[in-house]
């Protein structure tokens, strides 16, 4: 037999909502009652609901991929480095290593990964965890803060190994983005090396074909100087005359005492004695036009002049290959000193694959950001009691 709804004409309809009403009004009754009379314990249960509803339900899950390389190079740790070169600083690994941080965590790094991975995208997906989430359309500046707090360097300053270490949301993310990251780093290094090849090898390469131009040049002039005179070698040509000279003063001294021997017995006009007078000045003669040849101040062609021209075309030329020579060592010297400056990027460790988030680490970041927020209770406790001392309150 159904009921009509007359007789239900001694039901409350508040009644179903009076338990729970009393259950929150007391419950609100006690906490203010608390919070008046134990501040710190409110404080400290309030918080630790707090962090637990964060920690343990709200914050994401975050997998962790790691890669650890070294900068080596051919030099001792004396040499200058290539970085260090460009930088100005010393030649000390961790200035090495720096520089690589540097670039990890630039905006050079971040725009080259978002072009490959969408970055933006990758860090806006919906989230209720929103310290590891960014709007899509961030500045630059706020995506690099985020950026670097997801791409994390780490050196250790004894032996100079540098840790990248990558989080993400899920597992391959963050695998491709430590490869990416290391494969850049290590193209970083090359080029840097390939700048500094070049720079110090830029000099001297520039001094070398100056050299080698000079040498060209030269040689070339002393080509023309021959064609132009019909001299192959001038100071061969002036020896030889002077060799002629030498030989017919030679040739008159003989004369002369022909004659002075015939002198003894003949009379000067005796046709011996006349025939060695003759041949004397004809040999003085001949003297006398290859001087005039060697060292005639009105004769434009001639061999001093030749050879003063000569000259100066042979020290030029001689200068030149002197100067080929050094900066041939010099070049050879840039090389290798250059080749010693080369650096290169050794893998010690590949990327990971995480199986399991590794962050975060809930029961441990819990009990931490517990001690923190009861340590800031304790300095904002102080200091009002501090306050209120000083007021006499």
């Amino acid at each position: 037999m159904s009921a009509s709804p007359d007789d239900f004409s001694g039901f409350d309809p508040k009644h179903g909502r009076t338990a729970p009403n009393l259950f929150l009004r007391d419950t609100k009754s006690r906490l203010k009652a608390l919070s008046s009379s134990r501040p710190f314990v409110a404080y400290v249960i309030g918080v630790g609901l707090l962090l637990a509803l964060y920690f343990f339900l709200i914050a994401s899950p975050l997998y962790v991929s790691e890669t650890t390389f070294t900068i080596r190079g051919r030099e001792q740790t004396s040499q200058p480095s290539i970085l260090s070169s460009i930088t100005g600083a010393g030649s000390s690994p961790l200035t090495e290593t720096s520089e690589v941080e540097n670039y990890v965590e630039s905006v050079q790094m971040m725009k080259k990964l978002d072009a490959r991975f969408n970055l933006r995208r990758l860090y806006s997906r919906p989230r209720l965890d929103l310290f590891h989430w960014m709007p899509q359309n961030n500045s630059d500046e706020d995506f690099q803060d985020f950026y670097n707090r997801m791409v994390q360097v780490k050196i250790d300053h004894d032996t100079y190994l540098v840790t990248i270490e990558v989080r993400s949301f899920d597992s391959k993310s963050a695998h491709d983005i430590a490869q990416a990251v290391l494969e850049y780093s290590a193209e970083y290094v090359d080029h840097l090396s390939r700048n500094i090849r070049n720079d110090t090898l830029k000099a001297a390469n520039t001094e070398l074909t100056n050299a080698e131009n000079q040498v060209k040049a030269s040689r070339l002039a002393m080509t023309r100087y021959r064609t132009s005179t019909g001299l192959l070698d001038p100071v061969a040509v002036a020896s030889a005359q002077t060799g002629q000279i030498t030989a017919l003063q030679q040739q008159i001294l003989q004369a002369r005492a022909t004659m002075a021997s015939i002198g003894t017995y003949s009379t000067p006009n005796a046709p011996a004695m006349q025939q060695n007078q003759a041949l004397i000045n004809s040999l003085e003669g001949q003297i006398k036009q290859l001087q005039s040849k060697l060292t005639s101040s009105s004769n434009s062609n001639a061999m001093a002049q030749r050879l003063y021209e000569y000259e100066g075309l042979a020290v030029a030329n001689d200068y030149a290959e002197k100067r080929l020579v050094a900066a041939l060592g010099a070049y050879d010297n840039a090389r290798t000193l250059a080749d010693q400056r080369e650096r290169f990027l050794v893998r010690v460790t590949e990327p990971n694959v995480p199986d399991d988030p590794a962050l975060p680490n809930r029961l441990l970041d819990f009990f931490e950001a517990m001690i923190i927020a009861i340590a800031a209770y304790g300095v904002l406790a102080l200091s009002i009691a501090g306050i209120r001392d000083h007021q006499g309150i």
